[in-house]
């Protein structure tokens, strides 16, 4: 696999996750409000979560996408490392915290699931192994 490849889908897909949840969060927050939310999030915790999101999802892809070239296979990769990122977090909260399992959590882990299959799908163009021979090199 070749570096600038690497560092561009990690670069993408980090833009994606983090765009794509910003909106769906901004766009759901008083359905998401708990009441011990921090006043002030802390965005460098955020930013690095993306990026190891990103990261982890560019470093198993190429182990994947070779067996299944359609794009959307590529979306559904996406979708189980998302599923393998939020859901264990998101069940762990809940049985935690004062957090319920409800409406918001099913449509959280909806929205969650289709970023990723978003970024699966993106990291398939880039990919596009019917073009390059890059693909046979695995990480």
């Amino acid at each position: 696999m070749n570096t600038k490849k690497t560092i561009f889908s990690v670069v993408v897909a980090f833009l994606l996750s983090n765009i794509l949840t910003t909106i769906w969060y901004a766009a759901t927050d008083e359905a998401n409000y708990v009441p011990y939310r921090r006043e002030e999030i802390n965005y460098l915790a955020l930013v690095l979560n993306h990026l190891i999101y990103a990261s982890i999802m560019v470093y198993f892809f190429p182990y994947f996408y070779p067996k299944a070239t359609q794009k959307i296979r590529g979306f559904l990769f996406g979708a189980v490392i998302a599923t393998l990122m939020f859901l264990p977090q998101a069940m762990v909260i809940r049985a935690i915290w004062a957090v319920d399992f409800n409406a918001i959590f099913i449509l959280n882990t909806l929205a969650h699931l289709i970023i990723g299959g978003i970024m699966g799908l993106s990291l398939s163009i880039i990919y596009d192994y019917k073009n390059t021979t890059d693909h046979d090199s695995l990480p």
